[in-house]
């Protein structure tokens, strides 16, 4: 009996083998010429897996089965008719098929196919054949990153029989107006259409409205699609999935009638600007969403009525108040339990919002596994019932005003929970048992930064998958080595601004922490490399910077980490080192050691170096000609050495050599500047403001290709303007202030001239002529910003931060970065003449204009009341005359206005920002009258009288403090310069300053009345 189990096993197994083998038999084989076609078709490519797609789910290639002389319905991805034997499906999805796609392929002899996928093959920007359309039984055509360009033939209309038709992510693909027109009215059954990365540039949005009314799937991202989408399109009535995203549409959603089947609704990064309490009548859907768009307002009650919900994306909108609450009346702001206890909701991502009010209790609680609330203002406590969440792997409630005492070992329960972060909420206590001894498995990633903790967390102790944590800006000051001790998949650690962070328990024990690959320790008040230092031999990037870590750096000297051996970044910048005699770290690429108080010459760095920062320091002497052997050029190579008294001439091979960054600027050189950019070159910002450079402008700058940043201001250049420049297809940044340029600036090409440039500042110079209109017409950068990313200029591994000194309202200010969507002119200074050109106006994105101290003439243009972004307006100390134009008054975001010192005349504007500006901003013209200045004009003397009751009731809330401050301190940049002054906490002192200023400004327009 022991053995009879396996008769029953053996009899299936052969019954199996018989029933296959009669299927086999049953199957018709595949007629020659269709198997020959085949084997001809992939013989016309080549096969070449090496640039494999991370979409394909099947690997290598898929044609290898196929073998002359057998029956082609058993290969691999064909299909063949159980009667005929024709073939009837063609997959080679994935397939490593690579070349250009012949125009007379043998694919399309087999006319009985029904289904053929393409899919990720690469057919090497092939023309997309008219001969697609003579497959006239297909149902289903995918031919999705295969590699097709060019214009989508008008045969593709051909195949009525269509269900399904994806054309996505073939990036050449052009639709004109008249072939897509003829695709959706003769595919009447079509399905499912995926257009992505296709470019519908040509059509009409309303096109989509001749549909087949079977479509149940739509997918449109990035398409460059544009105009109004019509909103009839939400409401087809098999319509389940829709995804339309980064295009140029004006997208609203239906408020009325809307009870589309839809299961999936993804609208990101779009121009959405409601969110109607219609959604709520959607209720299939089980995936939205609508993330990264312009969404105002609160956020639906009627999303609770979405019970099939899994996945909900909100986020980086402008949603305000509270989160949608079953709680009526006065208590109805709260984050609450309409979506937390969604039945089926795994995902619910809020962040970048301005959603306020606390977390409301909850009863039940959905299966979530990801909650994202990050990034808005919501207060109060986190709420008991937060416990329940016990499905949670990823909770971030970063970037908001939490309050209250929340208990760690809440979290004991949160088996699954990978990334957690707290960070950036100062009101919040978070407390643990004092020997905490549960276990989070599963978590590797913890943010705990900016949360005003004094002790390190007790539980991070018994952490043993942790990878990153997170716990700066606290005021964490003492560290045992047994508070790591269990952590040794330890990789990410910073403790940066907990100060003063005393590691004297630690400083002779060797605590190795085998993964630890970065550790910011920056403003902890350290004053020597410790042995915890020195003793993670797996360190890659450092920061020690602003500490107090004093000395000799010297060749040798294990206290100086020289035992590091796989060190690639280091930061001592803001110390108190006072000399270097050596570089003991021997693989370092990145080294930045700027506001210590190093003496003495350069120490050249060693070649393999690519990013050495040694600025606002007290070096001397001449530049050695080995710091041309500096850099290695697969990496960006940045070399600062501004604010220090480095003199002499500048080595000729800098012009040559492979920089990236070179920032000489706040030194003594002198003589001519080098000729940069001789042969094959990286340059992207040219430094060398503040010396004593003689000469002209190189004109070899022309062959920079890859310039951003030219800035030559504070030199004694002598030279007219270098109108070569102006095909630099990136520069962005233009600097020749105070020098001694001369002449016209002329413009001898009607062409498109500076077309990136968005800062341009000629001011203090000798310029002459009239301003330059037809390079003003060229400036598209200051015109839109829709090419720029917003961020930062400078290098992309935060080596080093372009930065540059602007006057706005005679102030020298100091951009200490600069952001990509700032833009300004500053001419002020020179000999210009004549009139200003109307088409300024249509440098719509400029923020600062500055035409003073000129010789400038006529009227000032009502065009610049479309300059809509403008902060800045400096035309003072010319001689304009007539009145001021009432346009001006548009300018919503005008903080700085100065006309004082010409010849205007007539009534001062009044309203919106005009109301703020003072007596200073129209100074030294008699003729003007009215509000602020003193002289009256008849009946109108009192132009602003019932301005505060107008104001109360007006729809533009102005918020006097800024404004206030703006006057009072010369300069406010309300969005240029706004990312400074976000992250400065405000003293008290600062604050009454700014209401006493108000007072006395109020009290004047008081006087007035």
């Amino acid at each position: 009996m022991k053995g009879c189990w396996f008769i029953p096993s053996y009899l299936v197994l052969f019954f199996l083998f018989l029933a296959y083998n009669s299927s086999a038999l049953s199957q018709s084989p595949c007629p020659h010429d269709q198997s020959h076609a085949l084997i001809q078709f992939v013989n016309s490519f080549s096969i070449d897996c090496s640039s494999y797609n991370s979409r394909c789910n099947v690997s290598g290639d898929r044609t290898f089965s196929w073998k002359k002389g057998t029956n082609c319905c058993l290969w691999d991805g064909v299909k063949c008719d159980t009667e005929t034997g024709n073939v009837v499906g063609l997959d080679l999805s994935c397939s490593c098929l690579a070349g250009s796609f012949p125009s007379n392929s043998t694919l399309f002899l087999l006319r009985h196919l029904r289904q053929l996928n393409l899919a990720w093959n690469d057919f090497n920007s092939s023309l997309m054949e008219s001969k697609f359309g003579e497959l006239t039984s297909l149902t289903h055509l995918n031919i999705s990153g295969a590699g097709f360009e060019g214009k989508i033939p008008l045969e593709i209309s051909h195949l009525s029989k269509l269900l399904s038709l994806d054309l996505s992510d073939n990036y050449g693909l052009v639709f004109e107006e008249h072939v897509f027109g003829n695709v959706v009215g003769n595919l009447t059954q079509l399905r499912h259409l995926l257009l992505s990365e296709v470019n519908m540039s040509l059509v009409e949005p309303t096109s989509f409205l001749n549909m087949s009314s079977y479509i149940t799937t739509l997918i449109l991202e990035d398409n460059e699609l544009h105009g109004k989408f019509p909103e009839d399109v939400f409401r087809f009535p098999y319509l389940e999935e829709f995804r339309v995203s980064r295009n140029d549409l004006e997208l609203k959603l239906p408020q009325t009638s809307w009870n589309a089947p839809l299961r999936s609704l993804q609208v990101p990064s779009s121009s959405l600007q409601e969110l109607p309490d219609s959604i709520g009548n959607l209720t299939s859907l089980e995936i939205l969403d609508f993330s990264d768009n312009n969404l105002r307002g609160p956020i639906p009650a009627t999303l609770g009525n979405l019970k099939q919900l899994r996945y909900l994306d909100l986020s980086s909108n402008n949603l305000v108040g509270n989160l949608p609450s079953q709680v009526r009346g006065p208590d109805r702001n709260f984050l609450s339990s309409s979506l937390f206890s969604l039945p089926h909701l795994v995902v619910l991502r809020l962040n970048n919002n301005k959603l306020t009010g606390p977390i409301d209790q909850f009863d039940k609680a959905a299966p979530l596994e990801v909650v994202d609330l990050s990034n808005n203002e919501i207060h109060g406590p986190i709420p008991a019932s937060f416990s329940q969440l016990v499905n949670l792997n990823h909770l971030d409630l970063s970037n908001n005003n939490l309050s209250g005492s929340f208990e760690l070992d809440k979290l004991s329960k949160f088996n699954k929970l990978e990334v957690l972060s707290f960070s950036n909420n100062a009101l919040l206590s978070l407390t643990s048992a004092g020997n905490a001894n549960y276990s989070l498995p599963n978590l590797v990633e913890l943010d705990l930064s900016s949360c005003n903790t004094s002790e390190f967390p007790n539980f991070v102790r018994n952490l043993p998958g942790l990878t990153h944590l997170y716990l700066s800006y606290n005021r964490i000051h003492v560290l045992e080595a047994n508070m790591f001790a269990k952590l040794k998949r330890l990789y990410f650690l910073d403790l940066s601004h907990n100060s003063p962070l005393s590691l004297s328990n630690i400083n002779n024990l060797t605590l190795v922490l085998p993964n630890l690959t970065f550790l910011y320790m920056s403003s902890c008040n350290i004053t020597e490399f410790s042995n915890f230092l020195t003793t993670q031999e797996n360190l890659d990037d450092l920061d020690l910077s602003n500490n107090l870590i004093q000395g000799r750096i010297t060749e040798q000297g294990e206290n100086w980490g020289s035992n590091l051996h796989k060190l690639l970044i280091l930061d001592l910048s803001g110390n108190l080192l006072t000399a270097l005699e050596g570089y003991p770290w021997k693989n370092i690429v990145a080294l930045k050691l700027s506001s210590n108080r190093l003496e003495g010459p350069l120490l050249v760095p060693p070649p393999s170096m690519s990013a050495f920062s040694i600025s606002k320091n007290r070096l001397y002497g001449e530049i050695p000609s080995a710091i041309c052997n500096f850099g290695c050029s697969e990496y960006d190579v940045v070399l600062d050495l501004s604010n220090n008294n480095f003199s002499g001439e500048i080595p000729e091979c800098l012009g040559s050599t492979f920089f990236t960054y070179l920032d000489l600027q706040m030194n003594n050189f002198h003589g001519n500047i080098p000729s940069f950019c001789v042969k094959e070159n990286q340059l992207r910002t040219l430094n060398l403001n503040n010396n004593d450079f003689a000469g002209s402008v190189p004109k070899s700058l022309a062959n920079c290709e890859y310039l951003e940043v030219l800035n030559l201001g504070n030199n004694k250049i002598n030279d007219t303007f270098p109108h070569w420049l102006r095909n630099l297809p990136q520069l962005q940044v233009l600097v020749l202030r105070s020098n001694q340029f001369h002449g016209p600036i002329t413009h001898p090409y009607n062409q498109s001239h500076f077309a990136t440039l968005r800062i341009l500042d000629l001011s203090h110079n000798e310029f002459s002529g009239f301003l330059p209109t037809t390079y003003f017409k060229s400036f598209q950068g200051m015109m839109s910003l829709d090419y720029f990313e917003q961020k930062y200029m400078g290098d992309r591994f935060n080596y080093y931060d372009d930065y540059m000194v602007l006057t706005v309202k005679g102030v020298d200010t100091e951009l200490q970065k600069i952001l990509t969507i700032f833009t300004a002119i500053d001419m002020s200074s020179n000999k210009f003449q004549g009139t200003i050109p109307e088409m300024i106006g249509k440098l719509a994105s400029l923020q600062v204009l500055n035409f003073s101290h000129n010789h400038l003439t006529g009227h000032i243009p009502s065009s610049l009341g479309n300059v809509s972004a403008l902060e800045s307006l400096d035309l003072s100390c010319n001689k304009l005359i007539g009145e001021i134009p009432s346009e001006l008054t548009d300018l919503l975001f005008l903080e700085v206005l100065n006309l004082s010192e010409n010849r205007l005349v007539g009534l001062i504007p009044q309203g919106k920002q005009f109301n703020t500006f003072l007596n200073d901003s129209y100074r030294g013209n008699t003729g003007l009258c009215g509000f602020p200045v003193s002289k009256g004009c008849g009946q109108s003397e009192h132009p602003v009288a019932g301005f505060y009751e107008q104001e109360a009731d007006s729809a533009f809330r102005l918020d006097w403090r800024p404004v206030i401050m703006g006057y009072g301190c010369g300069v406010v940049f309300g969005f240029s310069a706004g990312y400074i002054m976000m992250t400065i906490r405000k003293p008290k002192w600062l604050v009454g300053m700014v209401q006493r200023a108000g007072n006395k400004v109020l009290g004047r327009f008081k006087k007035y009345r």
